[in-house]
């Protein structure tokens, strides 16, 4: 076991294979502090003694295997669960998600700054959860001292349920939020074809760097809210927003054949917006420009967390509509060769040829140009 003191949040590593503890470890030790486990077992000591917040394990381990580590570790005190792992299969994503309450699934060889980057958002869920538990237990005892007031206490839970269900379904599918409301808990699905579309502003960072943070959200926050009408509009889910990026789908939690349509349709109505937007500003307010990609396959959807829900989802798919929004153009929307052949009697496309992709190769990849006709 090594372990960095420096920092005040624990992360636990456990893998078989030394080398990969070693370069975990050096990878992050200036960042928190790292507790490793060549085992299992060995993990579940480490647990028991210290206060993890965060766990990374590999899959494909002797004896015990990650989803069977996870199995075993328990819910209190509040943590996070990332597998890591060289094989990309689809069932053992289920499993880990169903089972071993995995919070992300990552396929081997990691990349550092994506890591980090999961790693700091499982925190910052992490202290988030641990935070509301205090304003839970608070609450309680307050609300012991005021039992002389039943029937307002009464009308006050009453509103208060109003509002948390209208919540839910703000941040829920309807469908999944009907099935948690029923069962406490929504299982994992696989989406046989799922269209995900990313978008993403240019030079966000060198933007930031001019308007005041306020502003900066203010901007973003207008965009957004956009967005998020024009993705009900067209029958889409919207997944999340990640910084200055926004990510949805069409094709889920209820399967639709149109969601390909459905999600170019989208991409054009938010490029024409954005090209609204940017008419309205002046050269020391400048406006954004975006990126938008597009990819049609099957993902696995389900919610994360048991106190902050998130409904998001996962797989292969995720990762190359991600690359066609990175390999793409300013103001420009580019698909797959996959989402190209559900939509080609639909818009007006320009292939582009075979365009290198990250970890992915040689792609297919289309610029929609607008509708036919």
């Amino acid at each position: 076991m090594e372990q960095n003191q420096k920092n005040e949040y624990n992360i636990l590593y456990v893998d078989d294979e030394s080398n990969n503890l070693t370069a975990f470890t050096a990878a992050f030790r200036r960042d928190y502090n790292i507790f490793t486990a060549i085992s299992g077992a060995e993990g579940m000591e480490i647990f028991t003694n210290n206060d993890i917040h965060v766990i990374v394990t590999d899959q494909r381990m002797p004896n015990m295997t990650g989803v069977q580590f996870l199995q075993r570790v328990p819910d209190e005190p509040d943590n996070i669960r990332i597998i890591l792992t060289g094989f990309s299969d689809i069932e053992s994503i289920v499993e880990a998600i169903n089972t071993g309450k995995v919070y992300r699934y990552i396929t081997k060889p990691w990349d550092k700054n994506e890591l980090k980057i999961t790693i700091d958002n499982a925190l910052e869920t992490v202290m988030l959860r641990r935070n509301n538990k205090l304003l839970i237990d608070e609450l309680k005892q307050n609300n012991e001292q005021l039992e002389e007031k039943v029937r307002i206490r009464t009308l006050e839970i009453e509103k208060e349920k109003a509002k948390s269900d209208e919540l839910l379904l703000n941040i829920l599918p309807n469908e999944i939020a009907d099935e948690l409301k029923l069962h406490g808990k929504s299982l994992a699905r696989k989406h046989e074809q799922v269209s995900v579309l990313f978008a993403d502003i240019k030079g966000f960072t060198s933007i930031a760097e001019i308007l005041s943070p306020e502003h900066l959200v203010a901007e973003l926050d207008r965009i957004f809210r956009v967005f998020d009408d024009l993705v009900e509009k067209h029958g889409l889910e919207k997944i999340k927003t990640i910084g200055d990026a926004y990510m949805c789908a069409g094709g889920l939690p209820i399967s639709d054949k149109e969601n390909a349509v459905k999600a170019v349709s989208a991409a054009l109505d938010m490029q024409n917006y954005m090209k609204e937007y940017k008419e309205t500003k002046t050269n020391g307010n400048p406006g954004f420009d975006i990126r938008i990609g597009i990819h049609t396959g099957p993902v696995v959807a389900g919610v994360v967390g048991n106190k902050k829900f998130s409904y998001d989802i996962w797989g292969d798919t995720v990762n190359t509509a991600a690359r066609m929004e990175a390999a793409g153009e300013p103001c420009k929307i580019n698909i797959s060769d996959v989402t190209y052949s559900l939509v080609k009697d639909f818009f007006n496309c320009i292939h582009r040829g075979k365009i290198e992709a990250k970890n992915k190769g040689e792609i297919n990849m289309y610029f929609v140009e607008n509708h036919n006709g």
